[in-house]
Protein backbone atom coordinates (compact mmCIF):
# COMPACT_ATOMS: atom_id res chain seq x y z
CA UNK A 1 0.00 0.00 0.00
CA UNK A 2 1.10 3.58 -0.41
CA UNK A 3 2.06 5.79 2.53
CA UNK A 4 -1.12 7.83 1.91
CA UNK A 5 -3.31 4.70 2.00
CA UNK A 6 -1.61 3.67 5.25
CA UNK A 7 -2.24 7.10 6.76
CA UNK A 8 -5.93 7.14 5.77
CA UNK A 9 -6.48 3.55 6.89
CA UNK A 10 -4.85 4.26 10.26
CA UNK A 11 -7.13 7.24 10.87
CA UNK A 12 -10.14 5.22 9.77
CA UNK A 13 -9.32 2.73 12.52
CA UNK A 14 -8.78 5.53 15.04
CA UNK A 15 -12.04 7.23 14.10
CA UNK A 16 -13.97 3.97 14.52
CA UNK A 17 -13.40 4.17 18.30
CA UNK A 18 -13.26 0.34 18.35
CA UNK A 19 -10.66 -1.85 20.02
CA UNK A 20 -8.32 -3.57 17.58
CA UNK A 21 -5.20 -5.60 16.93
CA UNK A 22 -3.31 -4.43 13.83
CA UNK A 23 -0.43 -6.50 12.51
CA UNK A 24 1.81 -4.26 10.41
CA UNK A 25 4.59 -6.01 8.52
CA UNK A 26 7.74 -4.02 7.82
CA UNK A 27 7.18 -4.34 4.05
CA UNK A 28 3.58 -3.09 4.15
CA UNK A 29 4.27 0.35 2.65
CA UNK A 30 5.56 0.40 -0.92
CA UNK A 31 9.11 1.74 -1.12
CA UNK A 32 9.26 2.91 2.45
CA UNK A 33 8.86 2.15 6.08
CA UNK A 34 5.74 2.27 8.19
CA UNK A 35 5.46 5.57 10.04
CA UNK A 36 2.54 6.20 12.39
CA UNK A 37 2.15 9.71 13.73
CA UNK A 38 2.42 10.44 17.46
CA UNK A 39 -1.08 11.95 17.27
CA UNK A 40 -2.47 8.66 15.90
CA UNK A 41 -0.62 6.61 18.54
CA UNK A 42 -1.97 8.87 21.28
CA UNK A 43 -5.52 8.54 19.92
CA UNK A 44 -5.47 4.72 19.98
CA UNK A 45 -3.29 4.12 23.06
CA UNK A 46 -6.03 2.63 25.27
CA UNK A 47 -7.79 0.54 22.64
CA UNK A 48 -5.29 -0.47 19.98
CA UNK A 49 -2.45 -2.96 19.86
CA UNK A 50 0.02 -2.77 16.99
CA UNK A 51 2.54 -5.55 16.37
CA UNK A 52 4.71 -6.82 13.52
CA UNK A 53 3.66 -10.46 13.85
CA UNK A 54 1.14 -12.70 15.60
CA UNK A 55 -0.03 -16.29 15.59
CA UNK A 56 -2.92 -15.60 13.23
CA UNK A 57 -4.73 -18.86 13.88
CA UNK A 58 -4.75 -18.24 17.65
CA UNK A 59 -6.01 -14.69 17.17
CA UNK A 60 -8.79 -15.78 14.82
CA UNK A 61 -9.91 -18.40 17.34
CA UNK A 62 -10.18 -15.87 20.17
CA UNK A 63 -13.81 -15.19 21.18
CA UNK A 64 -13.34 -11.41 21.18
CA UNK A 65 -12.50 -11.22 17.46
CA UNK A 66 -15.41 -9.71 15.55
CA UNK A 67 -13.86 -9.29 12.12
CA UNK A 68 -10.72 -9.75 10.08
CA UNK A 69 -9.22 -7.43 7.48
CA UNK A 70 -7.10 -9.62 5.24
CA UNK A 71 -5.18 -9.45 1.98
CA UNK A 72 -7.05 -12.67 1.21
CA UNK A 73 -4.14 -14.97 0.57
CA UNK A 74 -5.09 -18.64 0.59
CA UNK A 75 -3.97 -19.36 4.17
CA UNK A 76 -5.61 -16.25 5.64
CA UNK A 77 -8.81 -17.01 3.76
CA UNK A 78 -9.06 -20.64 4.85
CA UNK A 79 -8.11 -19.92 8.48
CA UNK A 80 -10.82 -17.29 8.72
CA UNK A 81 -13.41 -19.46 6.98
CA UNK A 82 -12.70 -22.35 9.35
CA UNK A 83 -13.53 -20.26 12.42
CA UNK A 84 -16.39 -18.29 10.85
CA UNK A 85 -14.94 -14.80 11.27
CA UNK A 86 -16.44 -12.10 8.99
CA UNK A 87 -13.85 -10.77 6.56
CA UNK A 88 -13.05 -7.54 4.79
CA UNK A 89 -10.74 -8.18 1.87
CA UNK A 90 -8.00 -5.87 0.57
CA UNK A 91 -6.04 -7.85 -2.05
CA UNK A 92 -2.65 -6.67 -3.32
CA UNK A 93 -0.88 -9.36 -5.37
CA UNK A 94 -1.01 -12.85 -6.83
CA UNK A 95 -3.80 -15.20 -5.78
CA UNK A 96 -5.24 -12.61 -3.39
CA UNK A 97 -7.26 -10.89 -6.13
CA UNK A 98 -8.59 -14.17 -7.52
CA UNK A 99 -9.49 -15.49 -4.06
CA UNK A 100 -11.20 -12.22 -3.20
CA UNK A 101 -13.28 -12.07 -6.38
CA UNK A 102 -14.33 -15.71 -6.04
CA UNK A 103 -15.36 -15.27 -2.40
CA UNK A 104 -17.45 -12.25 -3.35
CA UNK A 105 -19.02 -13.42 -6.62
CA UNK A 106 -19.43 -17.13 -5.91
CA UNK A 107 -19.71 -17.46 -2.14
CA UNK A 108 -20.97 -14.01 -1.13
CA UNK A 109 -19.00 -14.20 2.13
CA UNK A 110 -16.91 -11.06 2.28
CA UNK A 111 -16.70 -7.37 1.50
CA UNK A 112 -13.90 -5.84 -0.54
CA UNK A 113 -11.91 -2.69 0.15
CA UNK A 114 -10.72 -0.90 -2.97
CA UNK A 115 -7.56 1.19 -3.27
CA UNK A 116 -9.41 4.48 -2.74
CA UNK A 117 -8.88 4.36 1.02
CA UNK A 118 -10.40 7.21 3.01
CA UNK A 119 -10.59 7.66 6.75
CA UNK A 120 -14.31 8.40 6.84
CA UNK A 121 -16.51 5.59 8.06
CA UNK A 122 -19.59 4.84 5.99
CA UNK A 123 -22.09 2.29 7.25
CA UNK A 124 -25.14 1.19 5.30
Amino acid sequence: MSAEQMHEFAWGIANSKKTFLWIIRSDLVNGGSVILSPKFLSEIKDRGLIASWCEQEKVLNHPSVGGFLTHYGWNSMTESLCVGIPMACWPFIGDQRTNCRYACAEWGIKIEIDNNVQREIHCT
